[in-house]
């Protein structure tokens, strides 16, 4: 990256998305499939048991596939990254009544968003400066919430509403875990999504279904490890004795 191409990705982060559009190697539209299996090649890994490769099973109870939130919940927190998800202001189209979007923020699997009205329904994410998103991850099921389960989900981004940018749309084919998103295709270099406004769009349901569901949205930034983390100072001044080990000069 050229010193200019420097400044304007501190300015204009959106740029980022444009020039993804014209070089990426994946497509705008992705498909989602756990059957497929992960890599980064595609932009997508599936978080869910050890069958997680498996497709739609009848034998298989709502509860076990319910038990798989937990599952891949477990497997997202275990990660070296760090979860800004409370960090937005979340907002959604609409919303019935006892399904409110905080719903899809909580750690309990049986609670979800359910829309209320038209579609396109939409949930859309705020922060109060712009954050570097390295994954987001979808808990999505086919199995437990049929009809109500997103077909097509388009992902935007951008400084707010007015401007976001569309960077990619969603094919949900066979999905019964979480799903989490990666963005090599975005900026190769570090593979970041540079933004301050996030927006998922569902324009489309399985089975042609009027109102959606979704269980479970996580947003996570980088952990950067400072120098001084890992040595053998931190061991020297501890909590008890950084006081009277230093001195005022």
């Amino acid at each position: 990256m050229t010193p200019f191409e420097q400044q304007l990705d501190k300015f204009l982060p959106t740029l980022d998305l444009e020039f993804a559009s014209r070089h990426s190697k994946l497509p705008l539209r992705l498909g989602l499939d756990e059957s497929s299996g992960n890599g980064p090649a595609n932009g997508v890994r599936y978080l869910g048991n050890k069958e997680e490769s498996e497709e739609y099973d009848e034998d298989y109870t709502t509860e076990a596939y319910i038990a798989k939130f937990g599952l891949g919940l477990q497997k997202l927190e275990a990660q070296n990254l760090i979860n800004i998800t409370n960090l937005a202001f979340w907002k959604a189209s609409s919303q019935k009544d006892g399904n409110p979007i905080s719903f899809a923020l909580d750690d309990n699997p049986h609670n979800f968003w359910q829309s209320d009205g038209a579609q396109p329904h939409y949930v859309e994410a705020s922060f109060s400066k712009r954050v570097e998103i390295i994954q987001l991850a979808l808990y999505l099921s086919l199995a437990v919430d049929e009809s109500y389960t997103p077909q097509v989900m388009k992902i935007y981004a951008g400084h707010s509403a007015s401007d976001a940018t569309h960077y990619k749309t969603l094919e949900v084919r066979n999905v019964n875990c979480w799903v989490a998103l990666t963005f090599e295709d975005n900026r190769p270099h570090d593979a970041l999504l540079k933004c301050q406004y996030l927006r998922i769009e569902i324009p489309v349901n399985h089975e042609n279904g009027k109102d959606t569901h979704l269980r479970g949205v996580r947003v996570y930034t980088q952990y950067f490890r400072t120098p001084v983390e890992g040595s053998l100072l931190l061991d020297y001044f501890s909590a008890g004795n950084l006081l009277t080990d230093c001195k005022l000069r």
